[in-house]
């Protein structure tokens, strides 16, 4: 597996000899540090890393040297890093920025409104996916609002870099369809929360009666709904606090993002890079007999003396 380094400017360097590089990506970090020796000193503040036909990589941001140890550290943003560091701004004089068209038209217009044409490129094909009026929360970064935005449509983001980082929206995919993991395979976390939060108050703008309040609550479906489904001792509230909301509909927004948290969860020890950040995935528990389904929201990548191991963190 070669790890290509190239210029300022994406013009390849060569490919880098004897290092270790540990790169995660999704709901957070989004970054890398490369590790090498002093003798093996070739990458500088702007230089890019990638291997080709895959969606690791990144830029590099700093170095590290440590002369006791002969070892040069380079840490830097990944791709999706990259896409994190520009924010989503609403239109001067409106409340959001609203997108509609197919989504990798839309990827593209994205790319040049965020000034990364140079880096970034977006998918000729049509997508299977059109979007709608789709409206990003106000100042939301790049990579984060993409993902949200595609996942609306029931897509995710793939990227692969080939002379430049190439993005797309594709299907997501449920391997819980053809395969599931149980405990006898694979080691994993599970925890399981009998009664969560089911009633949440939302408090916006205004102050004391004035304030604006929105109650929302969870159905016997695990829909958000403004009727009360559990009561007594049945009900779990808890208070969501959005004193900047712009409107009501805001206010509810952000309260209902909050609610649907994720009512058990899953950590896999997962090998293979099979799986996208993105694609959801299911296990059993043998000893509880718990099964749980959940979506993967982090990839943690080593290389290491050519060999490529992959992690991942799944559901919240």
């Amino acid at each position: 597996m070669e790890l290509i380094y190239t210029d300022t400017n994406l013009n390849d360097i060569g490919i880098l000899q004897g290092f270790t590089l540990d790169l995660a990506f999704g709901k957070d970090e989004n970054d890398f540090q490369l590790t090498t020796t002093t003798d093996n000193a070739v990458l500088e503040p702007g230089n890019y890393i990638y291997i080709d036909g895959t969606e690791y990589g990144g830029i590099v941001d700093g170095i590290k040297v440590d002369t006791s140890k002969g070892t040069v550290i380079y840490a830097g943003r990944t791709w999706q890093g990259i896409l994190n560091s520009k924010v989503i701004e609403p239109p001067t004089g409106q409340a959001y920025r609203t997108v509609s068209g197919d989504a990798n038209t839309v990827l593209g217009s994205l790319i040049t409104l965020l000034g990364l044409g140079s880096l970034f490129s977006a998918s000729v094909a049509t997508s299977e996916f059109t979007i709608s009026n789709y409206s990003f929360d106000r100042y939301v970064k790049g990579y984060d609002g993409i993902t949200k935005m595609l996942k609306s449509v029931g897509a995710r983001l793939e990227l692969t870099f080939h002379s430049g980082a190439v993005l797309s929206a594709v299907a997501i995919k449920d391997y819980t369809t053809d395969e599931e993991f149980d405990s006898s395979q694979v080691d994993m976390v599970i925890e399981k929360v009998q009664n969560p939060v089911n009633h949440i108050i939302c408090l916006g703008s205004g102050e004391l009666q004035n304030r604006q309040v929105a109650h929302l609550y969870l159905g016997q479906d695990g829909l958000v709904t403004e009727t009360q489904y559990y009561t007594g001792l049945n009900e779990v509230s808890d208070i969501y606090d959005y004193p900047n909301a712009e409107s009501l509909d805001e206010l509810k927004k952000g309260g209902a993002e909050k609610l649907t948290g994720a009512s058990s969860s899953i950590r896999l020890n997962l090998d293979g890079s099979t799986y996208a950040v993105g694609d959801i995935v299911g296990g059993y528990e043998n000893i509880t007999k718990t099964q749980v389904k959940q979506t993967i929201t982090k990839k943690i990548v080593t290389i290491q003396n050519g060999y490529l191991s992959v992690k991942y963190e799944v559901g919240e």
